[in-house]
């Protein structure tokens, strides 16, 4: 890194510097002041007149010669206020890294996208670390043209409703989903419909969790269901255990959709997420190390891939004591957000870049990196798949700081 780019990041890591950055941003072209002046008196006592144009003094002018002296007069002036283009050394497009790991390890990770980028768009972009994602979101509102943020779902969608950011690009991860969903697990039996949960005790691995606690909790405050005790785990494993010893009567955890016989696709809301079990062949784990029912996807078998299959190896019989009940909405991965006002050309040619480098290897050493997201891509992202955000959040009654306990 050379010693002119380490300076930006350095510069830009403190959250004061950023707040200081955006109100800059956010300055009209023109303000109006007031300036005071000290006005002469001539020899013969009459005040020389103030070398503007503006309206008159708002003091009385001396004219006795035996008592004349400067005058002090205030008269208001428009002064133009010239910003450097964006994409300049002296306003670098901002890009906003909330502290998911180290400083260090963000500033380095984000050189070579950064060096892509300036080489693709000949404008020049500096690495932001504000404090945490809250502060993110309010950068995007407040420096609307400047900024781009790589943020939670949760992030996106309040800064979207606060102040019309824009929704670029959702991440990919090594699942090759775009988003993530959870499952509620009950033994079989144990409930036909989310009805069935009044009252039962739940094991659950965080209650921050968009998929897989405030999602389900928000499903049943519409329909008027309080569940009994909640049962903090450490794990989604944990939480599954709970339920296969008996110590709980349901639990939530990761769903990831089974990959299906010979690339058939799973749908959401049309794919049973347990479509193998008509098969009646329980599932084995392959000599490559998966979990699978039937033999693999290419010869037409399935491949599970849920939070139970981290359990197969000890617990063989976590499929055969456990159901799923009922899925979450998909949520989305983090996503690259653009403040509202952002340039619609340079926006175009950043995110055309940041697909392109982020299915390259490159990636590999930047963001894709195991140290600090692992994506495998970037894909568009659609405003309304975060609509799920928004019912957790209307039904239940959520303040944003409700989200951000999970995103700090």
């Amino acid at each position: 890194m050379n010693e002119h780019r380490r300076t930006r990041i350095i510069a830009l890591a403190a959250l004061t510097a950023l707040l200081s950055l955006a109100a800059a941003a956010c300055r009209p072209d023109a303000v109006t002041v007031e300036v005071t002046r000290l006005v002469p008196v001539t020899p013969e006592g009459a005040a020389m007149p103030p070398a503007v144009t503006e309206p008159a003094a708002t003091a009385p002018l001396a004219t006795d010669p035996a008592t004349a002296a400067p005058q002090v007069v205030t008269a208001e002036v428009t002064v133009e206020v010239t910003r450097p283009p964006l994409g300049t050394a002296a306003r670098p497009v901002q890009l906003l890294f909330p502290p998911t790991t180290s400083a260090a390890v963000i500033a380095q990770r984000a050189e070579p996208l950064v060096a892509a980028l300036e080489a693709a768009t000949g404008a020049q972009y500096a690495v932001g670390i504000p404090d945490n994602e809250a502060a993110a979101a309010a950068l995007l509102c407040a420096a609307p043209a400047d900024t781009i943020a790589f943020v939670s779902a949760a992030a996106y969608t309040l800064a979207h409703d606060e102040c019309g950011a824009v929704a670029g690009l959702v991440a990919r991860h090594d699942d090759g989903l775009t988003w993530q969903m959870g499952m509620i697990v009950t033994r079989p039996g144990g409930a036909g419909a989310l009805a069935d949960l009044a009252g039962k005790r739940w094991a659950v691995a965080g209650t921050r969790s968009l998929p897989t606690y405030l999602y389900f909790r928000a499903q049943m405050a519409q329909q008027g269901i309080e569940p009994g005790e909640v049962v903090n785990e450490p794990e989604d494993t944990s939480a599954l255990l709970a339920l296969r010893n008996q110590e709980v009567d349901f639990t939530t955890a990761v769903f990831v959709p089974p990959i299906m016989p010979l690339d058939r696709p799973w749908v959401y809301g049309e794919t049973e997420p347990e479509e193998w079990r008509v098969l009646g062949i329980a599932p084995t784990r392959s000599p490559i190390g998966y979990v699978i029912v039937a033999g693999e996807p290419e010869f037409g078998g399935y491949r599970l891939r849920d939070a139970r299959a981290r359990l197969f190896d000890t617990t063989p019989d976590i499929f055969d004591v456990t159901r799923i009940l009922a899925l979450s909405e998909p949520i989305p991965n983090e996503t690259v957000v653009f403040g509202a006002d952002f340039p619609l050309s340079l926006a175009r040619q950043t995110l055309a870049t940041m697909a392109e480098f982020a299915a390259s290897e490159a990636c590999q050493t930047s963001l894709c990196s195991a140290d600090l997201y692992g994506w495998t891509g970037l894909e568009p992202a659609e405003d309304a798949a975060y609509d799920p955000i928004r019912h957790i959040r209307d039904t239940l009654e959520l303040e944003a700081s409700d989200l951000w306990a999970e995103l700090d």
